[in-house]
């Protein structure tokens, strides 16, 4: 981790003697992948901008062992990039939450730090003893998906957007770190504070929703890293989130239903971010941020700005019928040397039934153009184990993979992912769990070793499968954890203590009488434990 700060643009340090408040920002999961969240860059800026307050970040080593006692690090080992400080050494510590698999660094974070998992007992000794412990807060799409399973161990969550009330939660907490009111009172303010989860006081809470991105205050000086290393993906480019949410509610997506209604920052915003990046930041490319950035309305007008300013881009996946020749011309102009699309199946009929109205057709005419191109390698997602999926449907994206392997494209071109498909609380499939009951289980796995054994062997395809067994055993206790009430929390922490595998699993659900099969019927039955409006601000 030392390398990469060597190299790193843009970090902010502060003299400690002089700041009111510290938040220790962490993102559970290695470096390399928290530098490159936009989160992590935007509660960054927003918080160093307040002059009395510092941040400083968090990342877990490369190497760690489950519990944190059984492995060969001290607590030294994570100490802050900024100032290299302890995690007991900051009044608050924030995590940000992507995914249920990090749950579990999560807790190797707290253990390594010699923090009590269970906020109820922090609680107490807060209490007994001003401020023993940070604050533990958290927020991110897995939080405002579903909190629940984490809500025993967190103090708090931000529900929703931060950037409307984040400023006001960190007054609140001047207010109990000053001795203004006790830590009683600290959190019964914080129940005022809308798009605030307090488990302790199981308080109502809705989404709070920024209506205008013009809002969001975009990080100007953001972290950039300068380095040799194989493994950076976005590190060295410059970040703008040009939309939030997204227009087309395929019912799997919860950026669909956790983050509507669409937002986009305003063209004028967006060039003025541009013109300012260039001028006090080295870097060489720009990476455009949202969950369909094809979908802004000026969408080309802001590609070909920034190529007009001399710099290049990069995009996310792109929704396939918004590939046309203009769109690949000025990909061409910036390099751009793979196009990520999401085609999710392989047939048509359940293509439009998930809400994505785009044929084979469509993908054949899109991956042609893409062909006759610069840009030769093509990148895919696909989905399996979606409501009313059947044999078919794998077939389908057999058949469609070979269809695209005969248009020409060279030895690995083709970079395949295919993931299980991980319901989501509030969402039109939040009860379709079918695949992770013991019954249907194992067809998950088949389904896996066919779609493997098939594409393999074909030349142009590069399939990114792991080990089978892990990934649907992974899948499903992601899928435990995302439609999980507060039991789990009680689940993932001995789940963690006896090592984090699947055996420890298994001994665990024994141990306290917890049968995931039930769990499960209970969804599918109609058992919702988290709901969520919204607010818009």
């Amino acid at each position: 981790m030392v390398f990469y700060l060597l190299y790193e643009k843009g970090v902010i340090k502060k003299d400690w003697r002089y700041m009111d408040l510290s938040f220790g920002l962490i993102y559970p999961n290695h470096y390399e992948l928290g530098i490159s969240s936009y989160s992590i860059r935007l509660i960054y800026s927003i918080i160093n901008n307040e002059k009395n307050f510092v941040c400083e970040r968090f990342f877990l080593p490369e190497k760690i062992k489950y519990p944190a006692s059984e492995d060969y690090f001290s607590k030294e080992i994570i100490r802050s990039f900024e100032n290299s400080n302890l995690p007991n050494d900051f009044d608050i510590l924030g995590f940000s939450i992507h995914f249920e698999n990090d749950f579990k660094n999560i807790l190797w974070f707290l253990d390594k730090a010699k923090i009590p998992f269970y906020s109820d007992i922090r609680y107490k000794l807060n209490n007994e003893n001003h401020h023993k412990y940070p604050l533990i807060v958290g927020g991110g799409p897995a939080v405002t998906s579903n909190p629940l399973p984490l809500s025993k161990i967190f103090d708090c969550f931000f529900i929703g957007d931060a950037e409307p009330n984040l400023y006001p939660f960190l007054n609140k907490y001047i207010e109990y770190k000053t001795n203004t009111i006790n830590y009683s009172q600290f959190f019964e303010g914080l129940k005022n504070i809308e798009g605030i989860f307090i488990p302790k006081c199981n308080n109502s809470v809705k989404r709070m929703v920024l209506k205008n991105l013009d809002e969001s205050p975009a990080p100007i000086f953001q972290l950039v890293v300068s380095s040799d290393s194989k493994k950076q993906i976005f590190e060295q480019n410059y970040f703008i989130e040009i939309n939030r949410g997204c227009p087309f509610k395929c019912k799997f997506c919860i950026s669909s239903f956790h983050n509507y209604p669409f937002r986009n920052r305003s063209y004028e915003k967006i060039a003025e971010i541009v013109d300012n990046a260039i001028e006090l930041t080295d870097f060489q490319k720009f990476s455009l941020i949202g969950s369909c950035v094809s979908s802004h309305p000026k969408f080309l007008k802001i590609l070909n700005y920034i190529i007009e300013k001399g710099k290049k881009f990069s995009v996310p996946s792109i929704r396939i019928d918004h590939i046309t020749p203009q769109l690949i011309e000025v990909f061409e102009k910036s390099n751009i040397k793979t196009i990520t699309i999401a085609p999710e199946t392989g047939l048509d009929s359940l293509r439009f039934e998930i809400g994505k109205k785009i044929t084979n057709d469509k993908v054949i005419e899109v991956l042609n153009l893409i062909k006759a191109s610069k840009i030769k390698n093509v990148k895919f997602y696909f989905l399996i184990g979606l409501p009313n999926e059947n044999d078919e449907e794998i077939e389908g994206i057999i058949d469609l993979m070979k269809s695209i392997d005969k248009i020409g494209f060279n030895k690995n071109q083709l970079k395949v992912n295919i993931n299980p498909f991980i319901p989501k609380l509030n969402t039109p499939y939040q009860s379709s769990c079918r695949f992770y009951t013991s019954e249907n289980f194992n067809s998950l796995k088949l389904r896996f070793q066919k779609l493997e054994r098939e594409l393999r062997p074909i030349k142009s395809i590069n399939l990114k499968i792991g080990d089978i067994r892990r990934e649907v055993d992974d899948a499903k206790l992601q899928t435990l954890i995302s439609l999980g009430n507060e039991n789990i929390t009680d689940l993932m922490i001995n789940y963690y203590l006896r090592g984090a595998t699947r055996g420890a699993l298994r001994a665990v659900e024994t141990e306290l009488n917890f049968d995931t099969d039930d769990y499960f019927k209970k969804i599918q039955n109609g058992y919702n434990p988290w709901t969520i409006g919204i607010i818009e601000k």
